[in-house]
């Protein structure tokens, strides 16, 4: 391990929850392995404003608040002036990881001057994704830092719980979950319907019957709904649901809190999945185009149902059938 435990390390993220959530790991081999004393995050504050405390992540600031656009320009139109801010937003740290420009050959240059400008520093420019790469993707984030730091990756592995709840979390969830009128000290399956993008969404009718059959099994359901999943579900649907225990309207951070209250979870391939994951809590994700031995959520008890795209968006008892028998694996 390095003897570097008075610097700092910042992650840029352009990313959504899931995205994030998926290069946590870096945060933690930072100061696991390379010794960093405090990895800061500049992000969209809305996905990630929870982090500090309960992750490896020490602080969060607004992308919002960077002029990151001027390093779009030409390389030529760049300049950097005395007293520019650009220059006190990368003042003292050693390591940069950024995730925003990596496709843009003016971005990486001008940032790289901008840093250099007042201290050195190590940069590495990371991808999303990577077309040629067929393992998980956070595999492929830590490969590509090890290798830019020059050293041996060893036998590390990252935490098996990337969040962990304050203890006001755990109070906080109750309180939300008895005010439906459900004794948090039940067993408890929250169930996420939605997703970022409808086409990662399993028809709602098989979650319905899962969740009836789960019911059965002695669990007490409670279904999540975020805006996007009010938006797009049709009304039908929407009656179904608010004759069940719901929550909707909820933070993120509410999100987790409920979570750190729960014991399993069940969505598509989405951000809460992720963060359900990331928490330790049994996990079943189900997955129709997308591919999870990229992209699967990364957690202690996690089951992966991959459907063919062909019947994904179909009702299917068999499916269903599936799911059950998956989650109560690792319930």
């Amino acid at each position: 391990m390095n003897n570097c435990r008075n610097q700092k390390g910042m992650i840029i993220h352009p990313g959504a929850i899931g995205d994030c959530l998926l290069s946590l790991p870096l945060a933690s081999w930072l100061k696991q392995v390379l010794g960093i004393s405090q990895v800061d995050w500049i992000g969209r504050t809305e996905y990630v404003d929870f982090y500090p405390g309960r992750t490896a992540i020490d602080r969060v600031c607004s992308m919002e608040l960077i002029p990151f656009h001027r390093f779009f320009q030409p390389a030529e139109n760049f300049e950097i002036t005395d007293g520019d801010p650009l220059l006190r937003v990368f003042t003292g740290y050693e390591q940069i990881i950024s995730f925003l420009g990596s496709d843009d050959p003016h971005f990486e240059q001008n940032l790289l001057y901008a840093i250099h400008c007042c201290q050195s520093a190590q940069v590495i420019m990371l991808s999303l994704d990577n077309k040629n790469w067929t393992g998980h993707i956070s595999r492929y984030y830590l490969g590509r830092t090890i290798v830019e730091n020059e050293i041996s990756s060893g036998d590390w592995q990252p935490p098996a719980r990337l969040i962990d709840p304050f203890p006001s979390d755990f109070s906080a969830g109750r309180e939300l979950v008895e005010n439906l009128g459900i004794n948090p000290d039940t067993s408890i399956i929250l169930i996420h319907p939605g997703s970022g993008g409808v086409q990662k969404c399993w028809a709602f009718e098989n979650f319905r019957l899962l969740s009836e059959q789960i019911r059965e099994d002695g669990h007490e359901i409670i279904f999540l709904l975020g805006q996007a999943e009010e938006d797009r579900f049709g009304l039908e649907i929407l009656k179904i649901i608010n004759n069940l225990p719901v929550l909707s309207g909820l933070s993120l951070t509410q999100v987790l809190q409920v979570l750190a209250c729960s014991d399993g979870y069940i969505g598509n391939d989405s951000g809460i999945s992720h963060l359900a994951a990331a928490m330790g809590k049994p996990t079943l994700a189900v997955f129709g185009p997308t591919n999870p031995a990229k992209f699967a959520p990364l957690g202690l008890k996690i089951r992966i149902l991959q459907i063919d795209p062909s019947s994904f968006y179909q009702f299917s008892e068999q499916n269903v059938a599936e799911a059950r028998k998956l989650l109560l694996e690792i319930l």
